[in-house]
């Protein structure tokens, strides 16, 4: 008797710890947040970002009034965050714009009607960009990011 009931138990045991074993599938995630401001201080509204990782989708987020954002994953599933890991970061005014605006082939349209950037266009490519941040694991990553004003 006491041989048949070690059994079940034994089974349920083993089928619950391996389903609760590595069912997460994908990249892990981290919370990432932040405040982009002029090197003066005065927080910028309306700055796109990208966090764009060494392994995986690129994260987004665009600051609100007092220069803060939050990043959500450009994947199916839209979690918030970034990959843990390194990041090129990227930044676009869309001050001038008031809006995120691309065309078809994904390029930005210039509906500034005259008005300028305030950061230097230096963030605006990978290439160039100076800014990088690693993400990680288990920790809410908050970043200020200070920038250079556009050139005159």
């Amino acid at each position: 008797m006491r041989e048949s009931l070690r059994s079940p138990f034994l089974w349920c045991t083993v089928v619950l710890l391996l389903g609760s074993m590595g069912c997460d599938s994908g990249p892990k995630v981290a919370e990432v947040s932040g405040t982009i401001t002029l090197n003066d201080g005065k927080p910028l509204e309306l700055i796109h970002v990208e966090f764009w990782s060494e392994g995986g989708p690129r994260s987004w987020g665009k600051t609100d009034e007092s220069g803060k954002f939050t990043l959500k994953l450009d994947a199916e599933d839209s979690k918030d965050g970034a990959i843990v890991g390194k990041h090129k970061v990227l930044l676009r005014d869309t001050w001038p714009l008031k809006d995120n605006k691309l065309g078809e082939g994904g390029e930005w349209i210039d509906n500034s009607k005259g008005k300028k950037p305030r950061i230097h266009s230096k963030y605006y490519d990978e290439g160039a960009t100076p800014l990088s941040f690693e993400v990680k694991a288990g920790e809410k990553n908050n970043f200020e990011i200070k920038c250079d004003p556009a050139s005159k």
